[in-house]
């Protein structure tokens, strides 16, 4: 049978032919492919990263005891070093009283059997490490690093006992002293005087007697 078309040209239905839309097919095709490339990839770096995710949190689980242990650890070390730092800071500060008041009483010079000098009052002081310094580059105590004061008030059997008195303590490496005033009590006969002590910590003394730094034992108190 033959079909024969008598309509005009510009009428005519045109058959496009059959490429363009295999063409068209394979880059559908080929974008969808390419869609579902990259998604796959990225449920599998996905996947990936919740595994990973996974995996810490159950490290994080096993390890979330000891890292308590460590924290409480870390505590107790700062509280030990808290009171490390306290009981430095008082053994800095602290000055053994009574027996650097011995040290005092035991360096007056005796008459006979009894003290030619009798306190009627004593007051002590420990010096700061500026105080010290300024001490020595002012001269006091003949320029001696004393760290702790006594105040004394006393009484004097006579000139002679007064005199001694001093000598003790100028003459010693361990002691300075600041002698104020005195005066003779007519009615008693006695002299009234008052004085200032300086005790040089052990330390000092020891750098006093061994300037060079050669240390020979540590001196007793």
């Amino acid at each position: 049978m033959i079909n024969l078309n008598l309509l005009p040209k510009n009428l005519r239905r045109r058959v496009e032919p059959g490429w363009w839309r295999l063409a068209a097919g394979v880059f559908v095709l080929a974008i969808l492919g390419t869609v579902g490339i990259l998604h796959y990839n990225a449920l599998t770096r996905v996947q990936a990263l919740e595994n990973e995710r996974d995996q810490l949190q159950l490290e994080v689980n096993v390890l979330r005891p000891f890292i308590a242990e460590q924290n409480r650890l870390n505590s107790q070390q700062q509280d030990l070093q808290r009171l490390l730092s306290v009981r430095n800071a008082l053994r800095t500060k602290f000055v053994p009283w009574s027996d650097d008041l011995a040290l005092v009483i035991n360096q007056i010079p005796r008459e006979g059997k009894g003290f030619g000098v009798a306190l009627k009052s004593i007051s002590s002081k420990a010096l700061t490490p500026q105080e010290v310094s300024a001490g020595t580059a002012n001269g006091a105590y003949d320029g001696k690093p004393v760290n702790v004061e006594f105040a004394l008030q006393g009484q004097a059997l006579g000139q002679n006992a007064l005199i001694r008195f001093v000598q003790a303590f100028e003459s010693s490496d361990r002691f300075g002293i600041n002698f104020q005033q005195a005066n003779l009590d007519q009615n008693s006969g006695l002299y009234n005087f008052g004085a200032t002590i300086g005790l040089i910590a052990p330390t000092q003394t020891a750098q006093v007697n061994n300037p060079g730094g050669a240390q020979n034992g540590s001196p007793s108190r």
